[in-house]
């Protein structure tokens, strides 16, 4: 089977949230996802709980999603429609929560929030990881602690990092020691806009491609088991 270079997080539906406001932008962000040679770019926008409900996201984002796919048409990367959800009280309890999933999977990109974790809010994580209906991939996971990680994981929670991340809190060591034990299972661009680019992905690609090789096969098992 063909190893493919997916990037797992990204916002290039165009108008969707705060990343790519316009179908310009998205091309420009397609054609530098190419040039890094990815091949399957998830387009992860932000689904907010408290501002709408999973039906009136969806139809914004299939809507921005078929005018990107309009002009895109067949060209390289190809696109997946998910979400990326942020984590709230009782998300475990959450109506049509598994249509937010990656298309076609039951794989579900989950961000904390970056305010202190409560109790509730960890157990709701945890409810929702030990179902076992939806694979929670928890976000940008070298943005917090690695024991508030680990523990999540220890429920079933995987993690996704972003291509910036070893330069960032997390050091090459713990993300070694993440991938070894299975946790980490995709890397992202977590692109907004065009301006910095494809850079911190090209730079973990060279400067660490041992790990870039590592969490690519990784990603491969995990999308297409």
């Amino acid at each position: 089977m063909k190893k493919h270079i997916i990037d797992f997080h990204s916002h290039i539906l165009p108008g969707c949230d705060h990343g790519s406001p316009d179908v310009e932008t998205s091309l420009k962000q397609l054609s530098l996802a190419a040039q890094a040679g990815v091949d399957i770019i998830c387009a992860t926008s932000h689904f907010y709980a408290h501002k709408e409900d999973v039906n009136s996201f969806l139809a914004r984002r299939n809507k921005s999603y078929a005018i990107l796919r309009a002009v895109a048409k067949d060209k390289i990367p190809v696109i997946i429609p998910g979400a990326e959800v942020l984590a709230f009280e009782g998300i475990d309890r959450l109506p049509d929560l598994e249509r937010l999933c990656l298309a076609g999977t039951n794989i579900l990109l989950l961000e904390m929030p970056f305010t202190a974790w409560s109790d509730s809010l960890l157990s709701s994580v945890e409810k929702l990881c030990l179902s076992k209906k939806i694979r929670v991939v928890l976000a940008h996971i070298d943005r917090y602690d690695e024991q508030e990680i680990r523990y999540l994981c220890s429920f079933g929670a995987y993690c996704q990092i972003n291509a910036e991340s070893c330069s960032g809190i997390f050091t090459k060591k713990t993300i070694k020691s993440l991938i070894s034990d299975g946790s980490v299972v995709f890397m992202g661009s977590d692109i907004h806009g065009v301006d910095d680019g494809y850079s911190s992905w090209n730079k973990m690609k060279k400067r660490n491609s041992d790990l870039f090789e590592e969490i690519q096969m990784e990603s491969n098992r995990f999308l297409f088991k």
